[in-house]
């Protein structure tokens, strides 16, 4: 199946029944809420909990549907119209269950004796797989504002933040692009991002020029569009940071990851240390092509002249799970679970959402993925990468809804993983030393945009959120990014000024501050997680199964401390660049012969 079956989740029309069901269950809140006690019995206290788990996946459910209808179609009206109806509900429920999620952390509550810290414990612990998620909240007390304030920010959210990067990305997917590398005899209509940007990767410079022009013009005609809802994300972020009473508005992001501020400092600033690492391979590269200097819209450039042959989509998959299979038989039966359930929407089409993802809607249904599949390589390891998102869902599916998703910074843990697997087993079937080392340079190209580009990103984010409370204009937004873009690259890519608008183009930074850092953070510790996989062989497996079955119902410090990693060291975060320096030597190394 090319397009996913969007009805395991609910029908367009069963709809309304579980809207009603919602409805009732948002009536029966009451009844909990009468039994709060700090005394109240541990059965009593599960029953709420598999009551609120039970609400909480319907809830879910109908939140996924139109969200899943309007990323195959976002100029759906029907999947607008659900979407809206479903952010009433949704807010509707978070009024009403307010009062115990208050009491729960240990606020005070009107008519209710607060729960103290003795009788939570004695509580959380009646519902193992929640206990520390439970607890985490009282944690993040401190950061929570009154009853009334939350529901204020709550609707201030739906109608208007909401909204807000709604309409970016449909101005963003409304766009078609003005295509005509020199040379070429007309000019051709390009009606998707994801086909676009499929042309950076082209052989040829005038075409990966002309990609690379014809985005940068679309989004600079849009500037102050994208400037205004950027502006308002910002102020909005820093104000509530501010007002929730975190030290900066990166900690508000961190806080929200369970990580501590000093492992993201730490890796913000041990990536900005390896950019050279990237800087030489940019140099190598620039030779391999004949060129004296790489410019920005070479980096991703083919060493091949001619197109790497293309793989079916039929052909992809089997090779995909011949590879998760040979790692952990496991690991391909979760995938081929996705698969058989007709999960999976395929191919780029008019007014879909450009990229992949993956997207867990409960522990009872098969996760969905999102893809745009074109036939070229790095669409075999985006099938790998999002089945790996899949995969580490579905070894979670144990666990309640509420802790079954992983923390941001170990969401791409199973993802970047299987990504690894795929590339090592095309490496040792590549025909040749120059199929090698085309591979090498794709794979270096991969995790310069998966770690440094993302921490530059990241650090554009902080420049962003320090200036933009105070005032700044769209041309000095502008030339922040393009500092960013001077420093990760030096003396090694000529950038060309027109790439100055490239920040309008990160939805991340836009639906999800801070975001970004995950990718870096996910990419080396998979590398470090394959690292000892290679070491230790088939006794790894059951760590790694370990780790993605935890999904977020532990802190990830804990977590990682299990398999011997400590996500505030130096030198854990360096490891991961040692790699990619080998890669380089391998690569230089191919050259020489």
């Amino acid at each position: 199946m090319a397009e996913w079956k969007l009805e395991d989740i609910v029908t367009v029309q069963g709809f309304d029944a579980l809207h009603a069901e919602v409805e009732k269950d948002i009536e029966r809140i009451g009844e909990f809420h009468a039994k709060l006690s700090p005394q109240m019995t541990a059965e009593d206290f599960r029953a709420y909990v598999a009551f609120d788990n039970a609400a909480g996946e319907k809830i879910s459910r109908l939140g996924h549907l139109p969200h899943l209808m309007e990323s195959t179609d976002q100029n759906s009206q029907e999947a607008k119209l659900l979407q809206s109806r479903f952010e009433e509900l949704q807010l509707k429920a978070a009024n009403a269950s307010r009062p115990l999620s208050h009491w729960l952390i240990g606020k005070e509550v009107e008519g209710k004796e607060r729960l103290d810290d003795e009788n939570a414990a004695r509580l959380f612990s009646a519902v193992p797989p929640m206990q520390y998620s439970l607890q985490r909240g009282r944690q993040m007390a401190k950061h929570e504002l009154s009853m009334p304030e939350e529901k204020i920010i709550a609707e201030k959210d739906m109608n208007g933040m909401d909204v807000l990067t709604s309409l970016r990305d449909f101005i963003a997917t409304e766009f078609s692009f003005k295509f005509k590398p020199k040379g070429a005899e007309e000019e051709k209509i390009i009606k998707t991002e994801s086909e676009i940007r499929s042309f950076v990767h082209s052989p040829d410079a005038n075409v990966r020029e002309e990609a690379y022009r014809s985005m940068n013009a679309k989004y600079g005609e849009n500037l102050m569009k994208f400037f205004m809802v950027y502006q308002a994300v910002v102020k909005d972020w820093v104000t509530e940071a501010k007002n929730r009473g975190f030290s900066s508005p990166i900690s508000r992001r961190n806080h929200r990851n369970n990580v501590p501020d000093r492992a993201i400092e730490t890796l913000l600033e041990v990536c900005s240390q390896n950019t050279g690492i990237f800087q030489r391979y940019f140099r190598f590269k620039a030779k391999e092509l004949g060129m004296e200097k790489l410019r920005r819209c070479d980096i991703y450039a083919p060493l091949e002249k001619q197109e790497a042959e293309k793989t079916s989509y039929e052909d992809a998959v089997k090779m995909v799970l011949e590879t998760l299979g040979n790692f952990s038989e496991s690991f391909a039966e979760k995938a081929r679970q996705i698969l058989d359930a007709g999960h999976v929407d395929v191919y780029p089409k008019e007014a879909k959402r450009s990229g992949a993802f993956c997207s867990t809607v409960a522990p009872s249904i098969v996760p969905y993925v999102l893809l745009n599949f074109t036939g070229k390589p790095r669409d075999v390891a985006t099938l790998a990468h999002e089945l790996g998102h899949g995969i580490h869902s579905l070894y979670a599916a144990h666990l309640p809804i509420s802790v079954q998703q992983a923390p941001l910074p170990l969401a791409e843990t199973a993802s970047t993983f299987s990504e690894l697997l795929m590339f090592e087993r095309m490496f040792k079937e590549a025909k040749d030393d120059n199929a090698r080392k085309t591979m090498l340079v794709e794979k270096i190209s991969d995790s310069f945009a998966t770690t440094i580009r993302q921490n530059y990103f990241v650090k554009f984010e902080l420049e962003a959120h320090k200036t933009i409370p105070a005032g700044v204009t769209p041309d000095r937004l502008c030339e922040m990014y393009f500092n960013t873009l001077k420093e990760q690259f030096g003396d090694a890519v000529d950038v060309d000024p027109s790439f100055k608008v490239e920040w309008a183009s990160i939805p991340h930074i836009v639906h999800v501050p801070f975001y970004c850092y995950a990718y870096s953070f996910g990419d080396l510790l998979s590398t470090a997680l394959f690292a000892m996989y290679k070491n230790d062989g088939k006794a790894f497996v059951p760590k790694m199964e370990k780790i993605l079955a935890y999904g977020g119902s532990q802190e990830p410090e804990k977590i990682l401390q299990e398999v011997g990693i400590d996500m505030c060291s130096r030198d854990f975060w360096q490891g991961g660049f040692d790699v990619v320096s080998k890669w380089q030597e391998q690569l230089e190394a191919y050259c020489r012969k």
